[in-house]
Parts: structure tokens; C-alpha cells; sequence
């Protein structure tokens, strides 16, 4: 090997929670190894910290409090539009500092790791067990035995002519400009389009929704899509253009012109920008991975359920993953199972999707744990589908949430509950308790041993599992022979 190449035990590109957690476990475990974790931008925490989910949330946070100011008109107390612009100064402010707390607190721990090299560069592949750093005009070869790629995805902007159409703003324009739009036309109605639509609204900017189908959110219970779909209908800052197929995107005045069909009908609307939230693309481009022998598709690296690529000797963990749940948390699910992998040097532990669990931060909140009925439908499971209403519950009634639901998708066979769905304004704190459950193959007389304070909107949980096996119990001893063994084991 040549002195200008430098060798390290575990070279991982990407910083972002696909990346870092495995940097981090690995080399706490191994004293000995040398790691080098790889980052564009040389910083901790990747898009989800700078230009996603955190920024998106302080947001959200902002956005469910002004929601709660509204209700005080009936005291008198109003919000004006000219308030927004403010708010917003204060909520970049709450932004950077927020961020700039939890990238140092990741920068902290790498510091006093002495065997993490972390280096700010674009990297790709040269062969099989090496690849080039580049940053500016200086390049560096290394060497490894072991490699990670974490690189992530971006937002995908459709091909659209026109003079606005490169103009068009993804969610790391949005979060790097931060500036609050008069209007906004959104183009998706998926998990991002819907946030945006109901953070902005409710910060006074207007919103165009657009969307190819005509429903929204395909991904999440269709109750729950159904109810979101209703506010924003009857929210009044919110435009839906479902349907709708986008020919031509211009820019002239400080404002764009979106010309559009719907129903075969052409029409046109003006707005000060435009976002993409259509999709997200794995970010393989440069990497090179013919050169290193890695498999992949047009959606991302192909793995196996060890996160192994067609190389044994190189693995790939979160966004940039065929077929892999887009979530940080996911990813850092998936980071651990790899430092438990290398550290072991062999592959025993798996990764399983089925067990995923993820939050929509809308109003309310939606939580999934677990397969949707849809998805276990599709698979020809036979199952129990029953569900719980918060508007009989007493810490919704004490707190005025006058709609939500729980509900349990469970295996007819053994009772165990293989999904969860929850809206609600706390959604977002009950999804923990069902990813436990879900992860944890527990059933519902599990659920049923536990308890649960009382009053809490967490006893649900509770409530339906004894409603479910309740209505169980009442089949089963419509059979006259099961009633009369029910009727011995007690005697017994």
C-alpha cells in the first residue's frame, strides 16, 4: 500500500443519523479500530437536523401555539396577520439556537472519541476497498477494511417548463432562506406537503396543495387521511388542487404563475413560491459504486437484511436504501444493528421494518407503529381491526380534544397486535408506547396485565385491548362446548 494512502478499520460516509450513531457505538467498542466518519458539509447530524425534521418541528411547535391564541377570540383576544412577521424572526432565532445545541452535543462525544477522524469532504469509490476525499482542490485516498454509506436523499423536483421552473424551492431552500412567503404553492400531499400546509397556514401564509390523486397522505390510515383531509378543506388558507397535472411553471414580478389542468378544466394561479415535497431521491450520483462493486437501483442501494451490499465488505443504512423507511429514527435503528454486526464481525442481527413506527405532526398529531390494515390486507393476514374514541375517555374529555382514535390491528391467530395507529394531539407521545408494543410481539392480554394510570389518554390502550378480547370471549362461548370447559377450569 502506498504511504499516501491512509487505512482505516471503518470508513463511513455521511454524518447524518444513518452515519454517526454507527461512528459513535463502534468506536467506543473498539478502542483499537480507527474510524473515519466522512460529511459534505464536515458537520454533525445530517438533513434531518439542519433541513428537516428538527427545524420543521420548532416550527410546529410555534404553529400549535398560535392555533391555541385563536381560541381566545372568544375572550376577546385576537391574532392579527401583522403579528406573523415577528413571530417569525423569533421562531429563526429558536431555530438556530435549538440546532446549534444539538450539533455541538453530537460534536461533543466524537471530540473524545480519540479513534473518529471526522473529515469534511465529498467522497466516491476508486475500487472495492478504497475511496477519494475531495474538498476543494486537495484530494486523499484512504484505504478500509470495512465501509458505511449514509448519505441520504433529497427532495425531488419535477420537470416542468417554464421560467419559474428552476426556481422552485425544496425543503433545504426553505430551511436556508428561511423566509415566510405570502403565499405557497406545495407541490406533494404527502407526509412534508401536509406539515408545511398546516404549520404555514396557521403562521398566516396562503397555501395551494397540489396533488396528482385525489386523496392525501396514501401511506397512513385512511381515517386518519380522511380527517386531515376534512381541515384542510374547511381550513381557510388552505386551497386543495387535487387531481391536478402541472404543465407550466413562470416567474415574472417577484411571483410565480402555476398553469395547471384539473378535471380536463386548464387553470392558473399566482403565489410568491413554490415548494417541492413530491418525493425523495437516495443521493448515489457520485459515489461510484460500480467501482466498488455495490448493487443499486434507481431507488437506492440494494441490501440485504444485515444492510449488506452486494460487496461483503460494505453496507448501507438509511435514505440512500432501496426500499429502506425514510425516517431518522429508522436510520438510527439501522445504525445500531451494523455497530452491533461489526463489532460481533459477523452478521446476527437483522433489520425488520414491520416493526418501524413513525409521527405525522399535523393537527392532530397521527402515530403508526407497526403494518397498516391496508398492509396486512395485502398480505392475506387474517385479522382483527377495532378501535378506540378519545371522546370517551376521561383526560380527553378533562382536556377538550373533542376528536382521535386508537386503533389495533391484530393477528387473529395468536392476538398479537401487529399495528397501531393513534390520532390525537398527543399522538406524538403515545407512538412510543405503541412501537413497544409492536416491537415487543406483545398481545392484547399483555396489554390487558399492564397497568395504567389513571386519568390518561395512555389507559386507552387498555380499554380496547380488554373490548377486543372482550368480544372474543363472547364468540367463543357462543359454542356450547367451550362454555361448558369455561365453566369446569373455574370449577377446577
Amino acid at each position: 500500500m502506498s504511504e499516501n494512502i491512509k487505512h482505516y478499520d471503518l470508513v463511513i460516509i455521511g454524518a447524518g443519523p444513518a452515519g454517526t450513531p454507527v461512528a459513535i457505538e463502534y468506536a467506543k467498542l473498539n478502542k483499537d479500530k480507527k474510524v473515519a466518519l466522512i460529511d459534505a458539509a464536515g458537520k454533525l447530524g445530517g438533513e434531518c437536523l439542519f433541513e428537516g425534521c428538527i427545524p420543521s418541528k420548532i416550527m410546529e411547535a410555534s404553529a400549535k401555539q398560535i392555533e391555541a391564541l385563536k381560541d381566545l377570540k372568544e375572550f376577546g383576544i385576537t391574532l392579527d396577520d401583522a403579528h406573523y412577521s415577528l413571530v417569525w424572526e423569533k421562531i429563526k432565532k429558536r431555530k438556530d439556537g435549538i440546532l446549534n445545541k444539538r450539533k455541538d452535543a453530537s460534536q461533543d462525544i466524537v471530540d473524545e472519541l480519540d479513534n473518529i477522524d471526522l473529515i469534511k469532504a465529498n467522497a466516491h469509490f476508486t475500487s472495492k476497498d478504497t475511496l477519494e476525499c475531495i474538498l476543494e482542490d486537495k484530494k486523499k485516498e484512504l484505504h478500509f477494511s470495512k465501509a458505511i454509506v449514509g448519505t441520504g436523499s433529497h427532495s425531488f423536483i419535477p420537470k416542468y417548463t417554464g421560467s419559474g421552473a428552476d426556481k422552485i424551492w425544496t425543503n433545504s431552500d426553505f430551511f436556508e432562506k428561511m423566509q415566510l412567503p405570502q403565499s405557497l404553492a406545495i407541490i406533494g400531499t404527502g407526509a412534508i406537503a401536509i406539515e408545511f400546509a398546516m404549520i404555514l397556514s396557521s403562521l398566516g401564509v396562503e397555501i395551494h396543495l397540489f396533488g396528482r390523486k385525489n386523496r392525501i397522505l396514501e401511506n397512513i390510515d385512511v381515517r386518519a387521511a380522511k380527517y386531515l383531509f376534512y381541515k384542510l378543506e374547511k381550513n381557510p388558507k388552505v386551497t386543495l388542487h387535487l387531481s391536478s397535472n402541472i404543465s407550466v411553471v413562470d416567474y415574472a414580478d417577484e411571483q410565480f404563475e402555476i398553469n395547471f389542468t384539473q378535471e380536463d378544466n386548464e387553470q392558473k394561479i399566482f403565489t410568491t413560491r413554490v415548494l417541492s415535497a413530491a418525493g425523495r431521491v437516495a443521493n448515489i450520483e457520485h459515489l461510484n459504486l460500480e467501482k466498488a462493486g455495490v448493487n443499486f437501483s434507481h431507488k437506492g442501494i440494494i441490501v440485504s437484511k444485515h444492510l449488506q451490499t452486494s460487496n461483503p465488505n460494505i453496507y448501507a443504512n438509511g435514505d440512500v436504501v432501496d426500499g429502506f423507511p425514510k425516517f431518522a429514527h429508522t436510520a438510527q435503528y439501522g445504525a445500531h444493528t451494523l455497530a452491533q454486526n461489526l463489532f460481533l464481525e459477523h452478521n446476527y442481527f437483522s433489520v425488520d421494518y414491520d416493526i418501524n413506527s413513525w409521527v405525522l405532526f399535523s393537527m392532530p398529531n397521527v402515530a403508526m407503529a407497526g403494518i397498516s390494515e391496508e398492509e396486512a390486507k395485502e398480505r392475506a393476514i387474517d385479522i382483527i381491526v377495532d378501535s378506540f374514541e378519545f371522546n370517551t375517555e376521561a383526560k380527553s374529555q378533562i382536556e377538550n380534544e373533542d376528536y382521535g382514535f386508537l386503533k389495533y390491528i391484530v393477528d387473529k391467530k395468536s392476538n398479537r397486535i401487529i399495528g397501531i395507529s393513534v390520532m390525537h394531539a398527543e399522538a406524538q407521545t403515545m407512538g412510543g408506547e405503541a412501537a413497544l408494543i409492536v416491537a415487543n410481539k406483545l398481545t392484547l392480554k399483555d396489554i390487558i396485565g399492564s397497568i395504567h394510570p389513571h386519568p390518561t389518554i395512555s389507559e386507552a390502550y387498555i380499554m380496547l385491548a380488554k373490548k377486543i378480547m372482550g368480544d372474543i370471549m363472547l364468540k367463543k362461548l357462543q359454542n356450547p362446548v367451550v362454555k361448558t370447559l369455561v365453566k369446569i377450569e373455574r370449577w377446577l
